[in-house]
């Protein structure tokens, strides 16, 4: 079960992590994130629900009297067959707030009437105080069927809240405010699944005030095997509407991919109708705690013996090259091309016996590295590289976490750059100890978040005395000056005063 998770985890969940960038330039492009529902009337009235959450942090501010505020243009077209059947163009406007580097995310809740029938819906999503920005386009197919016979069922909504209704609005169902939950991922700050959900037509199909139960629980995706723990019921009253508003408790639910299920039962206790929601869980302090229990009794023969995934006995063998000495790392380069499982757990408990020798606990070594390992999938991803590849991540890896990380996202003509400080570490791969190491890396690539190093005064890494030079956006390359390295008009910037004394 465990190895089973953790493959979900490095496949499908870590993929789906997000960053909120704070600085916001011409090549950008707006996050945002669209979720959307369907649901019924009693006189069978279909509607679509889109909800949609706009990063604020990547868009342009613009002074208001209360302090900045963003805004965002929405153009919806919802397309039938070959033709438009419904558009819609409308401006969205944040809360106002007072630190652009701290603009919060805000919300827009729609309802469109529509009968059955399968639709295109089309968003578009304009910056309106940047239009040099790149637009967000967003597509979705849409699929109505409901009867006014039989039992019928909305989709499940996912929520980030939910309260009492004080008055009537865009956000409300059956007396309350709803707040969206755009992402089918929950990282671990989350500790609650909150969800809202309908049924149609009970009282016809069980009879009028005929008492049924809403039995609700957690699966995992991929066995469909439910969690007993993370599940709950209600009793109600068959009505031609009946609203489910409940949440679940994942603070202990460890990384996977998982079912919210939703079960209507009759008296007799004979499921009705069914409903699934697909979501993703990071957790990696259930995860890591699992594994240090396991390693107090298990050895690493038992650990990597019984995974037999080859995907994740790849990661296993992969996320070593930080650490690795050179002819490992050689041999790290041929097991992941060969892609033998018996090989690769043969690598891997040598590798973690040597390293422990006579005086240490292979597994519980692992165990360390391994959170060190999943710190660095989250913290440090580049695009579709693996976070334990990228060199903030190697780094992060080889020797530990820095003493001082200082990040610089939107100095004025540099690039996005961090320096690292460490007061005092050792080189994982090498077991050498070193003192007053910095390191500076810099994401020339503007729109993402991949930084390389540029310099370093760590033994092997590379060394340039001109590193300021890289961190440049435009104008000046140093010229023949060797001696010089401060770029014309970078006189206020802080590069040189923070590599000297990070903060």
């Amino acid at each position: 079960m465990f190895f089973r998770l953790l493959a979900n985890t490095l496949k499908s969940l870590l993929l789906l992590v997000f960053t909120l960038f704070l600085n916001v330039n011409s090549s950008a492009q707006i996050n945002a994130y669209f979720s959307k529902a369907v649901f019924n009337t009693p006189q069978n009235q279909p509607f679509l629900e889109t909800y949609l959450t706009v990063v604020g942090s990547e868009l342009a501010a613009m002074p208001v009297k209360e302090g900045f505020q963003n805004s965002v243009n929405v153009s919806l077209v919802i397309y039938k067959d070959t033709g438009i059947l419904r558009a819609n163009k409308y401006n969205v406007i944040s809360p106002a707030f007072t630190n652009t580097n701290v603009a919060p995310s805000f919300i827009d809740n729609q309802r469109y009437a529509l009968p059955n029938g399968k639709y295109i819906l089309e968003l578009t999503l304009i910056d309106n105080y940047s239009p040099s920005t790149k637009p967000l386009v967003i597509k979705s197919n849409v699929e109505i069927n409901f009867s006014a016979e039989g039992l019928q069922n909305s989709d499940i909504q996912a929520l980030e809240s939910f309260k009492k209704s004080e008055t009537p609005n865009a956000l409300s169902k059956s007396g309350f405010d709803l707040i969206p939950y755009t992402v089918n991922y929950y990282p671990e700050t989350s500790n609650e699944l909150s969800f809202y959900f309908e049924t149609y037509n009970a009282d016809v199909a069980l009879g009028k005030d005929k008492l049924f139960i809403y039995e609700y629980y957690i699966e995992t995706a991929d066995k469909f095997e439910k969690l007993n723990s993370y599940g709950s019921f209600k009793r109600q009253q068959a009505n031609s509407v009946n609203p489910l508003l409940a949440r679940l408790d994942i603070s202990k639910l460890g990384s996977g991919n998982y079912n919210l299920v939703i079960e209507l039962k009759s008296a007799e206790n004979k499921t009705m109708l069914q409903k699934k929601y697909f979501f993703a869980r990071l957790n990696k302090s259930v995860d890591i705690v699992a594994l240090q229990q396991y390693s107090e009794n298990k050895t690493v023969h038992d650990y990597f013996g019984n995974c037999n995934n080859v995907d994740t006995l790849k990661m296993f063998v992969e996320c070593l090259w930080p650490i690795a000495n050179g002819l490992d790392k050689e041999r790290i380069i041929n097991q992941s091309l060969a892609k033998n499982p018996d090989v690769m757990k043969q690598f891997v408990i040598d590798f973690w016996q040597r390293r422990a020798a006579d005086t240490a606990n292979p597994l519980n070594m692992w165990a360390n590295y391994y959170r060190q390992v999943q710190q660095v999938m989250v913290l440090f991803k580049c695009g579709k590289q693996k976070g334990y590849y990228t060199e903030r991540g190697r780094v992060y890896l080889q020797y530990g976490a820095p003493s001082v990380r200082t990040q610089m996202p939107n100095e004025p003509n540099t690039y996005p750059y961090e320096i690292w400080l460490y007061y005092r570490t050792s080189d994982a791969s090498t077991g050498q100890f070193f003192s007053n190491r910095r390191f500076v890396f810099a994401s020339r690539m503007l729109g993402d978040d991949c930084y390389n190093l540029i310099h370093s005064d760590m033994r092997g890494e590379i060394n340039n005395p001109r590193w300021q030079y890289e961190l440049i956006r435009n104008g000046d390359r140093g010229g023949d000056n060797l001696d010089n390295n401060i770029p014309k008009g970078t006189e206020l910037n802080q590069f040189n005063e923070i590599y000297q004394s990070p903060r």
